[in-house]
């Protein structure tokens, strides 16, 4: 096997592919950043969020094309109810009032943004893949994490190309059961994240970048 070939990072005007829509795609991924100065401020009518949010998880992978992602989207009061109610009590009964306080920031800050997508996978289609593929039973799980990642990355980039700001949380673990009983879910269906978004206020902070070819190794 022949050394490894390290490629450093090359700016766009020096990619070798001169295609405008790769181009443009990798300037989506690039812009594509951690917003938490979110508003309520309009973009686009709540419609044609959910259809971007329709498009961008149909189009995304999963293997064997289980298609196990499943998404919940909250907009106005639902949205203030999960961050303003839901949250805060989960918050309370798992770790204490002083919890609450501590995160009351972070919290608001979340409720000030448009909307919440919550990103869920369901257990049974991983169970029922599990049991048609005995040879692969032990990586559905995994796969649907993939699964699950993907379409949450499509729908940021989404939300980032219509001039959307998002976030993404993790406070499932303490909702989830919550989040069943109160949106009438099936039991199968187990949350990953949820994806704040909204008009940005503020942009990104800088970003620190691990080099290329610590990341990315090629051989020929």
């Amino acid at each position: 096997m022949e050394d490894s070939c390290n490629y450093r990072n090359l700016p766009p005007s020096k990619m070798s592919s001169a295609n405008t829509l790769t181009q443009q795609f990798m300037q989506v991924i690039r812009n594509r950043r951690t917003i938490y100065a979110l508003s309520k401020k309009a973009i686009l009518p709540d419609a044609q969020v959910v259809q971007l949010v329709q498009q961008a998880v149909r189009e995304a992978p999963s293997s064997f094309n289980v298609q196990s992602s499943r998404v919940v989207i909250l907009f106005g009061n639902q949205h203030d109810h999960y961050w303003g109610q839901i949250v805060p009590a989960a918050l309370r009964q798992a770790a204490g009032e002083k919890a609450v306080e501590s995160s009351k920031g972070k919290l608001e800050g979340f409720r000030a943004g448009t909307g919440t997508i919550l990103f869920f996978e369901d257990s049974d289609l991983i169970k029922a893949q599990q049991q048609q593929f005995p040879m692969f039973a032990s990586g559905f799980p995994t796969w649907s994490l993939h699964a699950s990642g993907m379409a949450q990355i499509y729908t940021w980039a989404a939300l980032e190309a219509e001039g959307y700001g998002a976030n993404l949380q993790h406070y499932g673990n303490l909702t989830g059961e919550t989040l069943k009983r109160v949106y009438n879910l099936p039991e199968s269906y187990e949350i990953q994240s949820e994806m704040v978004f909204g008009h940005p206020e503020a942009p990104a902070g800088a970003k620190d970048y691990i080099p290329d070819e610590e990341r990315v190794v090629v051989y020929k």
